[in-house]
């Protein structure tokens, strides 16, 4: 992975996008902040992934067939929660992406956590497309589909995968 990601940064389009990203006024504007922006960034990234996982997981347990006491319908309320954590990592994670875009670009373990970001959104959507009408008929007590088993598995195990690669990304990075 670490060879892929140089020689992903030394293409003429990556450097190029680089070069014209760190150009922009938006660049150099959150390139130039308060020394604290950075960690007060950091702070709500943390906080936007822990609003996130816990409450994805929640219900991703309970899609796995845990908690069965629980209406689905009840953990499904924390979704908005979800979303909400999303958004605060998103908007944090563009930032850190706009101030250093060759650090991103050019660090191993950014790739899979992009890859992970992109597998849940993929389970997300499928998700709400395809399982997501079924959950009505769902009794309390009852055991839930291997469909939804699979989506709950495949949530948790990317929503890991964003967080242990978003972390690595301090200790496999490259100056």
């Amino acid at each position: 992975m670490y060879s892929f990601a140089r020689w992903i940064v030394a293409t003429p389009f990556m450097e190029s996008f680089v070069k014209w990203l760190t150009s922009t006024q938006v660049s150099k504007l959150f390139a130039a902040q308060a020394p604290w922006a950075w960690p007060l960034g950091e702070t709500l990234h943390f906080v936007g992934l822990s609003i996130l996982l816990g409450s994805i997981g929640v219900f991703d347990l309970r899609l796995l067939g845990l908690m069965k006491r629980i209406p689905i319908s009840a953990v499904r309320e924390f979704i908005p929660w979800a979303i909400a954590g999303f958004a605060l990592n998103l908007l944090t994670g563009i930032y850190f992406f706009i101030v250093q875009p060759r650090y991103y670009i050019a660090n191993p373990a950014w790739w899979p956590k992009v890859f992970f970001l992109l597998v849940a959104g993929l389970n997300v959507a499928l998700f709400e497309r395809l399982l997501s009408p079924r959950i009505r008929t769902l009794r309390l007590d009852e055991d839930t589909p291997a469909s939804f088993k699979v989506a709950g598995a495949v949530s948790l195990i990317s929503w890991l995968g964003v967080l242990y690669f978003g972390r690595m990304l301090a200790f496999v990075g490259i100056n």
